[in-house]
């Protein structure tokens, strides 16, 4: 079979492989398409730490059970099904809990293990999910990761439920689809803030009231008149960067929280705890999402209550992953995500 590997250097080949069997408590999928994430992108150029190399790349991807192992009764070949970014343990708390990002014994796929980047995947049958038949193959490639985890930010760690006034800073991915599930939910007003002018069309597109460009000379006022009153009660932070965690909390209303989303390996100050706690701001990091929320999400795109008919910008053959990696790079016609189908010609 096709597999796009990553290697030492970093260096990223298209290479055939040897198929994957499927083992005692494993399903063997026929990966029909796979999300191209930020956290690929950041692993193939050196800017995370990968522990496994050399290793297969993509966490997010979609397909049909094409082989089931010994002891695996909860799904047949044939069925569609979409697929957990991380093997987890099962038995520690945060697993028993449901939050599947919590688990400290997790295997990313694509990093820690084999991923999606290929033309079939083994997985444990509990990584797997059922993908109702009218959610297209890549749109359940990107519900486990780009919507859910937006879900979890936006419903759960902000608790947005109708009324809010919000801002989203980093309108990529996953932060385009906290600002559809923002909207869908009922915030107030949106305001989506980026230094892509594309990013900031396409966030008016899912549904920002207001955009603000970070670039400008005092984007902190701009998010904070953009968004009335005393600033948003809610900033939402996706872009993964020092300045961007600092601008949310120079941005949020009083008493309001920053919830950070965004990966990455800078280290942002606090600020002067007199400001800091004296407008008793709440900062709340936001990894992953339980079953439970990527279960509401399925629910929501399939019963067509959450659209996600602009989520996917362009799709590649698997053969063309290095381009796709160098058009999120570039931001080539202003990505939301970008998808690989494993199926389609070269």
């Amino acid at each position: 079979m096709k597999a796009v590997r990553l290697y030492e250097g970093p260096e990223v080949r298209v290479e055939d492989a040897p198929e994957p069997e499927a083992g005692p408590g494993q399903i063997r999928v026929a990966v029909q398409a796979a999300g191209v994430c930020g956290t690929d992108l950041h692993a193939a150029h050196g800017d995370l730490p990968v522990p496994t190399l050399p290793v297969i790349m993509g966490h997010e991807g979609a397909g049909t059970v094409d082989a089931v192992g010994e002891g695996v009764s909860e799904f047949v070949e044939g069925d569609r099904v979409l697929l957990l970014p991380s093997e987890t343990c099962g038995t520690c708390a945060a697993c028993e809990a449901g939050h599947l990002g919590l688990c400290p014994g997790a295997r990313i796929l694509g990093m820690a293990r084999d991923g999606t980047f290929a033309e079939k995947i083994t997985v444990p049958a509990s990584c797997a999910l059922p993908l109702p038949p009218g959610i297209a193959f890549e749109h359940g490639a990107i519900l486990a990761d780009a919507v859910a985890t937006a879900y979890h930010a936006v419903a759960t760690r902000a608790g947005i439920s109708g009324g809010e006034r919000i801002a989203v800073i980093g309108c990529g991915g996953v932060g385009h689809h906290a600002i559809l599930l923002a909207r869908l939910l009922g915030a107030k007003t949106i305001v989506a803030a980026d230094a892509s002018e594309g990013a900031l069309r396409r966030a008016k597109e899912a549904g920002a009231d207001v955009t603000v460009d970070v670039s400008v000379a005092n984007a902190r006022r701009a998010i904070r008149q953009a968004a009335g009153g005393d600033g948003p009660e809610f900033v939402i932070e996706y872009a993964g960067k020092k300045a961007s965690v600092e601008l949310a909390m120079a941005s949020v209303a009083r008493g309001g929280r920053v919830i950070v989303g965004g990966v990455g390996m800078q280290s942002p100050e606090l600020g002067p705890l007199v400001s800091f706690v004296g407008r008793e701001i709440g900062v709340l990091g936001s990894m992953g999402y339980t079953r439970a929320e990527l279960e509401q999400v399925v629910q929501l795109t399939a019963t067509g209550k959450l659209d996600l008919s602009g989520s996917i910008t362009a799709r590649y053959p698997l053969e063309r992953a290095s381009e796709a990696l160098a058009d999120l790079a570039s931001r080539r016609n202003d990505p939301v995500r970008l998808a690989l189908l494993p199926g389609a010609a070269a």
